[in-house]
C-alpha cells in the first residue's frame, strides 16, 4: 500500500466538513483538552479522546493503547452528534479515536508508530486522518516526503515510517485521528492491492518487527550510555585530555 491514500471518494457516505468544524469550535470553547502522554515527542499537541481504552477522556493516560474489542466511547460523544454519526458509519473495529490539535509554532518530533501502536495496512491496523482545520503552512513529512492533507478528506497514512509535523502557520491544526482495524468492510474502502503490493505487505509483516526491535534496542542503549557518561569521571578525564591537546 502507498504511503498516502485518499479514501474520501471510496467511502459509502459523504463527509460534512462544516459540521465537523462546528463541533470542534464547540469543544474549543467549552471543553478541556489533555496533553500527549509523551511530552518528549511534542509540545503544544493536545487532544479530546472520543474512544479510549477505558472510556475516560480527562486524563493523559486516556490516550494510551488498550485491547482491541474493549475500547469505549467517552462521554463527550453525546455532545457531538455528527462526529458520533461518522464513527457509526465506520463499520470496522475501533481503537483510539481522538480529535487532536497542534498550536501554531509547535512540532511533533520525528518518530515511528510501531509495535502495539503500529499504523500500517500490512498489519491490518491503520490510522485514518480527517483534517478539520489545517493550512499549507503545516509541514507534514512522512518517509522523507512532504505531504499535504486537505480539509474534509479522509486519508490513510503509513505511520510506521518515520514522520514529523511542524505547524508553521498562525492557526490551530486540528485533525480527527482514528485507529481502526482492517476488516472486510474497510478493505473494500481501500483501493485493490495488486499482487506486488500483497507481496510487499507479507515481507513487511515478517521483517519490520525485527527492525523496530533493533532500533529500540539501539535507542535504549544510547540512553543508558549517556545517562552513565554525563558528569562521570570518564567524561571529566576525556575533557581534560582534549583541553591539553588544544593548549
Amino acid at each position: 500500500m502507498k504511503t498516502l491514500v485518499d479514501l474520501t471518494d471510496r467511502l459509502p457516505f459523504k463527509l460534512d466538513l462544516p459540521q465537523l468544524q462546528a463541533e470542534v469550535r464547540m469543544l474549543e470553547a467549552a471543553h478541556s483538552w489533555v496533553g500527549h502522554y509523551d511530552p518528549s515527542l511534542a509540545d503544544g499537541w493536545t487532544a479530546v479522546p472520543l474512544v479510549s481504552h477505558d472510556g475516560t477522556m480527562d486524563k493523559v493516560d486516556s490516550q494510551r493503547v488498550g485491547t482491541w474489542g474493549k475500547y469505549q466511547r467517552t462521554p463527550i460523544c453525546a455532545k457531538l452528534p455528527y462526529t458520533s454519526q461518522l464513527l457509526d458509519s465506520l463499520k470496522c473495529p475501533h481503537g483510539r479515536i481522538r480529535i487532536m490539535r497542534m498550536e501554531p509554532g509547535t512540532i511533533i518530533r520525528p518518530h515511528r508508530d510501531v509495535f502495539e501502536e503500529v499504523a500500517n495496512y500490512a498489519f491490518d491496523q491503520v490510522r485514518l486522518h480527517i483534517p478539520i482545520f489545517t493550512s499549507p503552512k503545516v509541514a507534514f513529512v512522512v518517509g522523507g516526503k512532504p505531504l499535504y492533507l486537505q480539509e474534509g478528506h479522509m486519508y490513510y497514512v503509513n505511520f510506521s515510517k518515520s514522520h514529523y509535523v511542524r505547524n508553521d502557520g498562525t492557526e490551530m491544526r486540528t485533525h480527527l485521528v482514528m485507529d481502526v482495524q482492517i476488516n472486510d468492510w474497510l478493505r473494500k474502502v481501500f483501493p485493490p492491492e495488486p499482487l506486488v503490493g500483497r507481496i510487499a505487505n507479507m515481507v513487511e509483516r515478517n521483517t519490520l518487527p525485527g527492525a523496530w526491535f533493533a532500533e529500540s534496542a539501539r535507542n535504549f542503549s544510547r540512553k543508558i550510555f549517556w545517562s552513565l557518561y554525563e558528569d562521570s569521571w570518564v567524561q571529566s578525564v576525556r575533557h581534560r585530555m582534549r583541553d591539553r591537546r588544544a593548549a
